[in-house]
């Protein structure tokens, strides 16, 4: 290697860790804490409700399987909706199914050694709608808008000290 090409090469690598250094070090400035208030926003509690789905399982079969077959599904199982050698079926009346496999029958999956095979219940899940299972609260907030130079910031404070601060207070 030439001289010229070593002091290059030198060169560029010194140039690419400055450049990964400082891209690495954060530049981002702290949160706004302070400045002066220039809106003021309070949200009342509010709830929102929580939904299952509820499904029916239809045209339930055992299906027979090798010992290869099984082992390959049971690796599968839980990654992928339906898995392998699934049935579907027509959309009968407006509600909609889609093919799923269920847990291995436990008593016949292991049926053993010598390449005995096992036997696995395979039904399609036909969707019958949501039920409301609970709600989730959502507390109050109680928020000013801060701004100091050309940065600006919703803080959270509590109730009683929203209702001291007024627009164009410095906190």
């Amino acid at each position: 290697m030439t001289r010229t090409v070593r002091r290059l090469t030198m060169t560029a690598t010194a140039v690419t860790a400055a450049l990964l250094l400082s891209s690495c070090t954060s530049s981002e400035t702290k949160p706004l804490e302070h400045g002066t208030v220039k809106e003021k926003n309070h949200d009342p509690a509010y709830t929102t409700p929580v939904y299952k789905k509820q499904y029916r399982e239809t045209n339930c079969r055992n299906d027979t399987t090798n010992m290869l077959t099984l082992s390959a599904g049971e690796q599968l199982q839980g990654k992928s909706s339906g898995g392998t050698g699934g049935r579907s079926s027509s959309n009968k009346g407006g509600k909609s199914k889609k093919s799923s496999r269920n847990e291995v029958d436990p008593g016949t999956a292991n049926g053993g050694s010598g390449g005995r095979g096992g036997s696995r219940r395979v039904c399609d899940r036909e969707y019958l709608g949501r039920v409301k299972t609970g709600e989730r609260k959502h507390p109050e907030v109680w928020e000013v808008l801060i701004t100091k130079g050309d940065r600006s910031r919703w803080l959270p404070v509590s109730e009683e000290r929203w209702n001291e601060i007024t627009v164009g207070d410095d906190i």
